[in-house]
């Protein structure tokens, strides 16, 4: 069949269509590769330039056989890897879509989620301002409950006071009467303590006065007794004279 082919068109046309792929994931690879290495290790291009087909030519023809099987493997897999990476791309671009659409969605969640969370911080405000108030308002209900406790606690004061008050002055009164009918009796009596009181004052008195005299007394034996040694003393002295 190759040996019937006389233009390059045809020529072209024929090993264009001998081409096949294989290892798509190095085809469709990201990175940069090389041309060579796509050439031979993404296509069967080793096949055929070795193919008895092509070897059994003479020498010329060989040649142009040879460079036109190089042309269409190279221009076959770069339009491959062209096509996957277009694709690639394509892919991508829809997944960057979708994940801006996805964000965009997160981004309106995560706002109602802050307004719902700032709008539960601004309740919890208001719930603790609340309870200080209450708190504060117990407090002042307490202390007005002590006061008043306090209060009815001295209104019993007073009214026990009061109740003792009346009761002594009851009891005076009856005492007043008592006193009165026993008139001439504690008239009597007071003056029987009087005159008790002014002897025991005259009897502390005169007590006072024998210790007065006693001591005196005392003092005047010491003195008359060293009088009558000291003349004991004298009289020798005269005789001696």
């Amino acid at each position: 069949m190759v040996s019937n082919v006389v233009s390059n068109r045809e020529l072209f046309d024929y090993w264009y269509s001998q081409v096949r792929f294989k290892n798509e994931t190095l085809i469709a690879a990201p990175g940069h590769v090389e041309t060579f290495k796509l050439r031979h290790d993404c296509t069967n291009y080793d096949q055929l330039w070795k193919s008895p087909a092509v070897t059994q030519l003479p020498g010329l023809e060989q040649d142009r056989t040879v460079a036109v099987i190089k042309y269409v493997c190279t221009s076959r897999v770069l339009q491959r890897r062209s096509t996957l990476l277009r694709s690639k791309i394509t892919e991508i671009e829809d997944s960057y879509e979708q994940l801006e659409a996805e964000r965009s969605n997160f981004e309106k969640i995560i706002r109602r989620f802050q307004q719902v969370l700032f709008g539960k911080v601004k309740e919890a405000e208001t719930l603790q301002a609340k309870i200080r108030t209450l708190t504060t308002e117990n407090e002042a209900l307490k202390v007005e409950a002590e006061t008043s406790k306090a209060y009815t606690e001295l209104l019993e004061k007073f009214e026990t006071l009061q109740k003792a008050f009346e009761k002594e002055s009851k009891r005076r009164k009856e005492l007043g009467k008592k006193n009165q009918s026993l008139g001439g009796r504690v008239a009597h009596t007071r003056r029987f303590r009087k005159e008790r009181d002014e002897a025991r004052a005259i009897l502390l008195e005169q007590k006072e006065q024998i210790a007065q005299l006693t001591q005196l007394n005392r003092t005047l034996e010491t003195q008359n007794r060293e009088m009558r040694e000291q003349l004991s003393q004298l009289q020798p002295q005269q005789s001696l004279t």
